[in-house]
């Protein structure tokens, strides 16, 4: 007997009668569903997301309509579920599951289900789960049932984004999901995970072809108190910074990226404990790539690092950087491998037993790779690598869970650095430098045709580096390049840290209107070219004529754990009669190379060649070489106050009597 309500009074009705009104409820039914649901929800398919993490559920319309209440029975109950106007989800066990039930939707096409490979879900099936009312069902299949808390789903009628893993802030997801292609064809629906599709209602089974129309979506920036987080989904793949030549401006390109408009064309202040200024601006380069431009004092002293997971960049200055464990699980690597290609590139490919957190950065003609959470670097597989490689790469641990990988810049142009999309391999892409390469404007030396007016202006603005050719002399010949030696396996070769003092603001010493700050750097040069004939790897503080802090030469010098430290300076004095060189030194580790590079330095031919005197070894506490961690000496190569000696410093041929004895001394000493 079925009982209806009337004004509070029970109406009891036959067994006819009761099939003749349920049977006019669903005609009623059935005509409100013709009316609305022809204007509800049409389900095409679903889109995976590359990173395993979301499913959005491709569909045109709305199901939110006038549509009256529709109840739908739970599997294996005896209840059942008020769908009205909204989407109604629920669990089941054995086998774990999670199922969605859209009202007001209709499936495009046959059943189907989806079998994931390397996810937590294993299978997904998509069907209609029932024809007036329009009811269509996806159920999860999982392998535990703790994988079911994970799952949230988020809707405004149209579009459905499925959420299944934690770490997924709720505030990032968007209703119009960033992985869709647009294609029709049925290879574009699944994107980047291992899968197959297989039709209920035929033995076929379609083969997916993962595909992505962006590797990566930048949904969210937040602060700490050392930098700025940039969070996404997907796979960040950066493009090789650029830096204008004051290098007070930064540019990164993230490749095959997409952007969260409320993010577009936003201004953010980098946070630094250290008072350093710096700001980040994140715009849409283009549909499919970001670009992130960081404006700063000294912009290089930036670093992008990379998470483990590669969803997320870090912004930071690079002494926290330095200072800071990224990740508590240490990687190791597991090969190397460095191949050249048919276009000409060298690619140099790092594999490791699991995620890695890693930045790259260019500075001093060098390109370094910092792994954050490598502690063992495999010194074995590495060595076996650099007998078959062309290129010149040094590894060395900077801390107990950091390893540097330096690459010279010198003879490659570093074309595109990216981590796989598993994030346990590394690929660097390096091609060389076309023969016809434009000689940097800062590297010209003046010739002798100039005025002695005109050099001295030229000299004293800090836009050259080598110091003008006296009248007198010849302007020197340009050689043809001789044949390279053989080289030593690069494992036996030795690091040296170069550091011209002063520079940028800072001109040191001033004599007749001269600079010490640029007699330094050409001076340091040449030494730095001596040395890398003889296969050493050597580092600049600085190449140009730039300010640097005492602290930031000797952190630089630190974080590259040379076998040795050199500082080059010129003297001066208020006694204008004052001549002569000095080695100075203040370590005990430091006295055996100050005695090696005076020895040749100050020998008795150069004191005679050079009408100078030998003012001896000194312990000094200088600031870089008291808190520098290897060996180290500063120089002192002649007083730029006395009007004599300044003279002969400022000739070519000083300078490389200079270098010629400063290097020969290192090189004793690195014996």
């Amino acid at each position: 007997m079925l009982k209806l309500e009337n004004k509070g009074k029970p109406l009891k009705l036959n067994k006819l009668t009761a099939i003749i009104v349920f049977l006019f409820m669903l005609a009623v039914q059935s005509v409100l569903c013709s009316a609305f649901c022809a204007e509800g929800l049409k389900i095409k398919d679903l889109i995976i997301d590359n990173s395993d993490r979301l499913i959005y559920i491709r569909s045109t319309g709305n199901f939110k309509g006038a549509q009256s209440a529709v109840y739908a029975p739970v599997p294996n109950s005896n209840s059942s579920i008020n769908l009205i106007n909204n989407i109604t989800t629920f669990t089941i066990s054995s086998p774990y599951r999670y199922v969605i039930d859209v009202p007001n939707a209709t499936l495009i096409g046959a059943s189907r289900n989806y079998k994931l490979q390397n996810s937590i879900i294993q299978n997904i099936a998509l069907s209609q789960f029932s024809v007036n009312p329009n009811v269509v069902r996806i159920v999860f299949t999982l392998s535990k049932q703790s994988d079911l808390s994970k799952f949230k789903t988020y809707t405004n009628g149209t579009d459905i984004v499925v959420k299944y893993n934690s770490s997924i802030i709720d505030n990032a997801i968007q209703y119009k999901f960033y992985t869709p292609t647009g294609d029709s064809n049925k290879s574009s629906l699944l994107q980047n995970t291992s899968a197959t599709l297989a039709y209920n209602t035929s033995n076929d089974i379609i083969e997916i072809n993962p595909r992505l129309k962006t590797k990566y979506y930048l949904s969210q920036v937040s602060q700490n108190s050392d930098g700025l987080i940039l969070r996404g989904l997907g796979q960040i793949s950066m493009q090789r910074a650029s830096y204008n030549p004051e290098n007070t401006v930064a540019q990164v390109v993230l490749d095959s990226a997409a952007l969260a408009s409320k993010l577009e064309n936003k201004t953010y202040n980098i946070p630094s404990s250290n008072k350093i200024k710096g700001s980040l601006t994140i715009s849409k380069l283009t549909e499919k790539k970001v670009k992130l431009t960081v404006e700063a004092d000294n912009v290089r002293d930036f670093r992008f690092v990379v998470s483990p997971d590669g969803q997320s960049l870090f912004i930071s200055h690079r002494t926290y950087v330095i200072n800071t464990i990224f990740s508590t699980n240490t990687a190791k690597v597991n090969s190397y491998k460095m191949t050249k290609n048919s276009n000409g590139y060298s690619i140099f490919d790092l594999v490791f037993n699991q995620a890695v957190t890693y930045d790259v950065f260019e500075l001093n003609d060098n390109f370094y790779l910092d792994v954050n959470n490598l502690g063992d670097y495999n010194t074995l597989l590495f060595e076996q690598m650099l007998k078959t490689s062309n290129i010149k790469v040094q590894a060395l641990k900077i801390s107990q869970d950091k390893t540097r990988f330096i690459i010279p810049m010198k003879d490659l142009n570093f074309a595109y650095a990216n981590v796989e999309s598993n994030s346990k391999s590394i690929k660097l892409c390096f091609k060389d430098k076309p023969v016809s390469a434009p000689v940097d404007k800062n590297e010209v030396v003046i010739a002798s045709k100039n005025t002695d007016k005109e050099i001295e202006e030229e000299y004293k603005s800090g836009n050259i580096n080598v110091v003008y050719i006296p009248k007198d002399e010849e302007k020197p010949k340009v050689e043809k390049p001789k044949k390279k030696k053989e080289t030593a396996t690069i494992s036996s070769m030795k690091k040296v840290v170069i550091d011209p003092g002063h520079g940028g603001a800072d001109s040191g010493a001033i004599g007749g209107g001269y600079y010490e700050k640029t007699l330094n750097l050409a001076v340091a040069k040449l030494v730095k070219e001596r040395l890398e004939k003889k296969d050493i790897f050597v580092y600049m503080t600085r190449t140009k004529d730039a300010t640097m802090t005492l602290e930031d030469r000797v952190n630089y010098s630190n974080e590259l754990n040379p076998d040795i430290y050199v500082s080059i300076h010129t003297n001066s004095t208020v006694k204008e009669d004052s001549f002569g060189v000095e080695t100075h030194y203040y370590k005990d580790d430091s006295y055996e190379l100050a005695q090696k590079i005076h020895s040749v330095f100050a020998s008795e031919k150069n004191l005679k060649k050079w009408d100078t005197k030998d003012r001896g070894v000194i312990k000094s506490c200088f600031y870089v070489i008291n808190h520098t961690e290897a060996p180290s000496v500063l120089i002192e190569m002649g007083f730029i106050s006395n009007l004599e000696e300044r003279s002969k410093l400022l000739t070519k041929e000083r300078q490389e009597q200079i270098a010629d004895s400063i290097a020969k001394g290192i090189l004793e000493y690195l014996k």
